[in-house]
C-alpha cells in the first residue's frame, strides 16, 4: 500500500511530460515548402498531419531518397508523397516508462503524443522524460527519508517509555 491508501505508486504519465508539437506540416504542403521550414526551425524532420491528424513524419533523408534520387520536382511534389508511416507514437495516458522504452528501442529521442483518434496532442522527449524520472526518484527518496526518521523517532519513544 503507498502513501495515503493507493494501492500502487504514482506513475508518471506522459501527459505530464510532453511538449506542444510545433514541427508539423500538412500533408499537402510542397517538398519544397517542408525544406523551407525545417531550415528555419533548425529541424531534420517535421510531423505530417492531415485534417489535425499524424499520417508521417518527413525528414531530410526522405527528400534525398524519394525526391532528389529519384528526380521528382521538389516544387510540385506533396509531403504526403514522400513520407514514411506508420508513425510510432504514444498516448498521453501512456506511462513515461512506456515512451522511454520505445524511444530507446528504436534509437528515438523523441515521440509525437496521439489521442485515440490519431489527433497529434505534443511531443515527449527523451530529455523531458529523465527529468521527470530523475525528478520524481528524488521525490521518493525525500519521502523514504521522512518515513524511515519518523519510524526510528517513534521506535526511539516507545524503547524510552518501556525502559524508562
Amino acid at each position: 500500500m503507498w502513501l495515503g491508501g493507493v494501492e500502487e505508486v504514482p506513475k508518471i504519465r506522459v501527459r505530464d511530460v510532453m511538449i506542444p508539437a510545433i514541427n508539423v506540416i500538412g500533408a499537402d504542403r510542397t517538398v519544397r515548402e517542408a525544406c523551407i521550414m525545417m531550415d528555419r526551425l533548425g529541424v531534420g524532420s517535421l510531423l505530417v498531419e492531415r485534417d489535425g491528424k499524424l499520417v508521417g513524419i518527413v525528414t531530410e533523408r526522405d527528400f534525398v531518397v524519394r525526391v532528389l534520387a529519384t528526380g521528382l520536382d521538389h516544387s510540385k511534389t506533396k509531403v504526403g508523397e514522400v513520407m514514411s508511416y506508420p508513425v510510432i507514437a504514444v498516448s498521453p495516458d501512456s506511462p513515461i516508462e512506456e515512451a522511454v522504452a520505445l524511444m530507446l528501442s528504436h534509437g528515438f529521442r523523441r515521440l509525437p503524443v496521439v489521442d485515440l483518434d490519431g489527433r497529434l496532442l505534443g511531443m515527449v522527449t527523451l530529455s523531458e522524460a529523465a527529468k521527470a524520472l530523475l525528478a520524481y526518484q528524488k521525490a521518493i527518496s525525500e519521502v523514504l527519508e521522512m518515513l524511515i526518521k519518523a519510524v526510528k523517532t517513534r521506535d526511539e519513544t516507545a524503547a524510552k517509555s518501556m525502559y524508562g
